[in-house]
């Protein structure tokens, strides 16, 4: 197809800067003024050129996109060589066929749906430090002794692997991709293993993927680590490989358990709270942990598929960031570029999001830094955008947070119900005029939901679910 002309290009970048910035301003400018005169940074250049690329196959290389003095005129420029067609198109959806889960909700995602609804959650006293008073979120009927289980990682992740590969002919496993993303060893793994005890491969969270795949019958496995980012990075690589057409279906597994080195760390940066976690709480102290485990599994949408293939719903877009200047305290800016990222991707507006699955973690400043990039992104509408986290009753999974949480959206699409922000009573007198959900509400009009994830270091992501 014939590429477009510079000026066509030109139109487009246009149209672009105006869902950023005033449009009689992005009008008044002229081709070859800096776009500095109108505020645009860098994250929104970047934004910008994410989404040129993929609504048209648009390629602005990245000095052009950093260089102070970018203008309409120069992007476009510099776009035009690397244009590949006209046509206006969105980027690459994925059908989500599969789900899994065990977590404190209990064994199943009927079980997780019931329990995010009722508020209800399995606790138990922290296995490495229960006399201060910190409790774990534990899978409902698991004792002490599993929880701390050498191989509790491994289980949890076969489990919800399993649920989700149900149905799925098992002739086709084998071209099945294993993406699990984690953060630690299960239980006391490593204590375990320099004791001359179990699998030494138990200590390292790097070969659960294949142990996993073994165990399954799949095909190639690989395990991504990003923190507490872990399982919504892990959607992302899935997304890429699909999309790039080198995986047929992909299995995406979120997976955490409580480790012994996760709770002293995490207690050394004082980032836990006695209290578990309270998002968006006035009185909001910290985190707590909690072991779980979810699956997803994706398949490029294929006209000529099985017939019995319920597709759940749809991978539109996913973002990342890796921004921060403190390796504990996120910042809203990195936040806000992932949040771009993903929208972009999903060639949605954001206008077009029907709620939000923040990260909420209940932290003093990561609810401050995420709340900002919200409002940096959805502008005045922040304040009647419905958004809602489940770490309240959760806690914080870690690795598998990324996936449970995004599980947590589809089901709310497909149910047109949004699930309440357990402990965020009394709302933070800051955001008492927005729409922090504390009780289920029908939202039977909801296509589409974003789920953000951050994790230690800067690790920042957003993914963009659409229901089928």
């Amino acid at each position: 197809m014939a590429e477009p002309g510079r000026q066509q290009v030109v139109h487009r970048v246009r149209e672009l800067l105006a869902r950023y910035r005033d449009p009689a301003q992005v009008d008044g400018l002229g081709d070859h003024e800096p776009l500095a005169v109108l505020g645009v940074d860098s994250v929104t250049l970047i934004t910008v050129a994410a989404e040129l690329h993929q609504r048209w196959d648009l390629t602005i290389p990245d000095d052009a996109v950093l260089d102070p003095a970018a203008s309409v005129a120069s992007l476009a420029d510099a776009a035009v060589g690397g244009a590949a067609d006209g046509a206006d198109r969105p980027g690459g959806r994925l059908d989500v066929v599969g789900m899994g889960v065990v977590a404190p909700t209990g064994h199943g995602v009927p079980a997780l749906w019931d329990g995010l609804l009722a508020e209800r959650a399995h606790r138990l006293p922290m296995p490495y430090d229960a006399a201060r008073g910190h409790r774990a979120g534990a899978v409902a009927g698991a004792s002490a002794a599993e929880v701390v289980a050498p191989d509790r990682l491994l289980d949890l992740v076969c489990l919800a692997a399993g649920e989700a590969l149900d149905g799925l002919d098992p002739g086709r496993r084998a071209g099945v991709t294993l993406v699990v993303g984690t953060t630690d060893t299960g239980g006391n793994a490593l204590g375990h293993a320099l004791a001359g005890a179990g699998d030494d491969r138990a200590a390292l969270a790097g070969w659960v993927a294949e142990r996993a795949a073994e165990q399954l019958g799949l095909g190639a496995a690989v395990t991504v680590g990003s923190a507490s980012a872990s399982g919504a990075v892990a959607l992302g690589y899935a997304r890429d490989l699909l999309l790039a057409g080198d995986a047929e279906e992909a299995l995406v597994v979120g997976a955490d358990t409580v480790s012994k080195s996760a709770f002293h760390g995490l207690a050394a940066l004082r980032t836990l709270g006695v209290d578990g976690c309270q998002p968006f709480h006035e009185a909001r102290r910290g985190i707590a942990l909690s072991e779980a485990a979810a699956a997803c599994l994706l398949r490029r949408p294929s006209p000529g598929g099985p017939a019995d293939d319920a597709v759940l719903g749809r991978l539109a877009g996913y973002g990342a960031s890796s921004f921060t200047t403190h390796m504990a305290a996120p910042e809203s800016a990195g936040i806000e570029l992932a949040l771009r990222r993903a929208l972009a991707a999903a060639a949605l507006a954001p206008g077009d999001v029907s709620f939000v699955n923040a990260h909420g973690p209940g932290t003093k400043l990561g609810d401050v830094a995420e709340m900002r990039a919200l409002a940096d992104v959805f502008g005045d509408r922040v304040r009647t955008l419905p958004i809602n986290s489940v770490k309240g009753l959760l806690w914080h999974c870690q690795g598998a947070a990324g996936v449970i949480e995004s599980l947590a959206c589809l089901l709310s699409l497909r149910h047109g119900t949004l699930t309440p922000t357990t402990a965020a009573e009394p709302v933070d007198p800051q955001w008492r005029e927005h729409d922090i959900v504390t009780k289920p509400r029908e939202l039977a009009d909801a296509r589409s939901a974003v789920s953000v994830s951050c994790g230690l270091g800067g690790v920042n992501t957003a993914v963009v679910w659409e229901r089928a």
